[in-house]
């Protein structure tokens, strides 16, 4: 009863808690599989042992969506969609994919872009250009510019922990 009050949650939680883990060894009581396998799935990650069922095509379409993700970091669900059907003949929902993105530890994240005219060369002889020019007699103008080919999309994949860069 102390652990309760202490961290003022309920006895019964405790008591659950204290009893799985005398059991278990362990807090949490593993999750048995609910629900339908996944229709995208390999060997790789299988959640709960199921490799031996899984078809020989999972595998390939798991680094088919790598590949599609790498390529083109800010590609939309339903363009991925219309890749698996037209590339490997597969028809499946966004949920399915964005499910699969997740199993493989990609994650959907603002994009950072590099432009294509950064140059630490250039910008380093700059800086030795103009080191010896006095401040007042230098002025800075800011050239802000769009590109609307390449600002609509602001979101893009990449692994967890990692950013999402893509080239402009």
């Amino acid at each position: 009863t102390d652990i309760a009050i202490d961290l003022d949650i309920p006895l019964h939680v405790v008591q659950r808690t204290l009893k799985t883990w005398k059991d278990t060894g362990d807090v949490v009581v593993a999750r048995a599989w609910n629900g339908c396998l996944p229709v995208i799935r390999g060997d790789s990650l299988d959640v709960c042992t199921i490799h031996h069922l899984l078809p020989p095509y999972s595998l390939v379409l798991w680094q088919f969506l790598l590949a599609l993700v790498e390529q083109d970091p800010d590609i939309y669900l339903d363009e991925i969609q219309w890749q698996l059907v037209d590339h490997q003949g597969i028809q499946v929902s966004l949920p399915t994919i964005d499910r699969t993105l997740h199993r493989l530890g990609i994650t959907n994240k603002k994009l950072s872009r590099a432009v294509q005219e950064h140059s630490d060369e250039a910008r380093w002889q700059f800086t030795l250009t103009i080191e010896g020019e006095p401040p007042e007699r230098l002025v800075c103008a800011d050239e802000a510019a769009v590109n609307i080919l390449t600002s609509y999309r602001e979101n893009g994949w990449s692994f967890h922990g990692l950013r999402a860069h893509k080239q402009t």
